[in-house]
């Protein structure tokens, strides 16, 4: 959970720009997937990219892998802060697309960012990659983004992102 929201400017923030914002501060993300009618829930460690896909690891014999094997469609929240009697407002971000299994490596620095947020040993990216350690890396591309924000947003907190 993240304590702060962005500093604000003179300017309306805009739900895609706060996002973005929330996105890049926030950690963690609780994955939804399904299969078979069966649903499950985890939460995983994400690094977002500049087209607000999420990145992640996880082990293909996860019930959650197992489960994007075969059915890419994947929901995901990410709670960026919660009321307190302080802080009496909520921001969260849900999203809804589809998960695939990307493999050993990212492209590009998308490895190196990851690897960055989540404060792991760099050494996690030759480890993926040479087998040593068995998790691979996986892709949520969303296909609906909606920001709850009742700090900037109070008459309506439930903000749309236009994607694309």
């Amino acid at each position: 959970m993240c304590s702060e929201a962005p500093a604000t400017t003179a300017k309306v923030m805009q739900p895609e720009e706060l996002t973005r914002q929330y996105l890049e501060q926030a950690k963690v993300m609780q994955l939804a997937t399904s299969l078979s009618d069966q649903s499950w829930a985890c939460t995983v460690h994400y690094y977002s990219d500049a087209d607000l896909n999420l990145y992640w690891i996880s082990t293909k014999e996860r019930e959650h892998s197992k489960h994007i094997a075969q059915n890419p469609n994947v929901a995901a929240a990410v709670l960026v802060h919660l009321n307190t009697p302080e802080e009496r407002y909520i921001i969260g971000i849900s999203v809804q697309g589809k998960a695939e299994l990307i493999g050993e490596q990212l492209p590009g620095d998308l490895g190196q960012n990851y690897i960055q947020k989540t404060g792991r040993d760099p050494s996690l990216l030759s480890d993926i990659a040479s087998g040593k350690n068995p998790h691979k890396f996986y892709r949520l591309t969303p296909s609906k983004i909606v920001l709850f924000d009742s700090k900037y947003f109070r008459d309506n907190p439930r903000q749309e992102v236009v994607l694309g």
